[in-house]
């Protein structure tokens, strides 16, 4: 009897052992994340002195999309990854406008409607930090940088007609492409000696952004913008050619 134990002891140190060591070997690997984003902004600042201009900024919320990369495990702790991705969801401007809108009889009427969404695609180079564990739990931080691209549509003024038509009369609807980083952090769950599922999350930036849009008398004014967010990711991650832990002991 305790002869069984302790090979059954040691049969079960091997594995350990041998999952450990796994986790440790270069490779090459692929991943796929989906993902909520829960908080952001849109910060856009339109030429000064024009009234009747979009002012404030637009909060971003309600995001879904969706990731897909490939990377490297040194076997040291480090990572090197190339991720390209997509999402889209609510960007509500504040009810803020700068002056009085020109252009509208004293018989006209307008209203405040924030309304707008957005859209961004972003290509991203990432490093990432796998801390030691023995366990199936692996935390990792990380940090990434590259390009990216952002279709926003916001307004917050809207014009009525007799009829009780409305359309939008300030804002815009316009897309730039710029640099863009983000700070990365999350728990790595071993699934198999190959699948990891993913836990993370992400703050993305992007500076310098340019849009074109209207006032409210339809006169032409340029945006600038900077945006951020965060977002929460769950996703998949397959590492190609880890060697199988040894076989226990007859």
């Amino acid at each position: 009897m305790k002869r069984t134990l302790m090979c059954a002891t040691a049969a079960a140190a091997l594995v350990s052992v041998g999952n450990v060591a796994n986790a440790d070997e270069e490779g090459w690997y692929t991943r796929a994340d989906v993902g909520y984003t829960f908080a952001g902004n849109l910060d856009h600042d339109p030429e000064p002195g024009i009234p009747g201009t979009l002012a404030g900024n637009s909060n971003i919320q309600d995001g879904l999309g969706a990731w897909l990369g490939a990377g490297y495990d040194f076997g040291n702790a480090f990572r090197l990854e190339l991720t390209g991705g997509y999402r889209a969801g609510d960007a509500i401007p504040d009810a803020e406008f700068n002056g009085t809108p020109l252009g509208l009889s004293s018989t006209s009427s307008f209203e405040e409607a924030p309304d707008g969404n957005f859209q961004i695609w972003d290509a991203m180079a990432n490093l990432l930090y796998d801390f030691e564990s023995d366990s199936f739990a692996t935390p990792y931080v990380g940090a990434g940088v590259g390009i990216a691209g952002v279709k926003a549509d916001v307004g917050n003024l809207v014009a009525v007609s007799a009829t009780g038509d409305q359309f939008g009369i300030n804002g815009f609807s316009d897309s730039d492409t710029s640099f863009a980083y983000q700070a990365l952090a999350g728990v790595g769950l071993a699934l198999t000696e190959n699948l990891t599922f993913d836990i993370g999350y992400k703050w993305f930036n992007i500076d310098d952004l340019d849009f074109v849009g209207f006032d409210a008398s339809g006169n032409e004014v340029d945006y600038s913008g900077d945006y951020q967010d965060h977002t929460v990711t769950a996703g998949l991650r397959y590492k190609f050619g880890v060697t199988p832990p040894p076989p226990p002991p007859p």
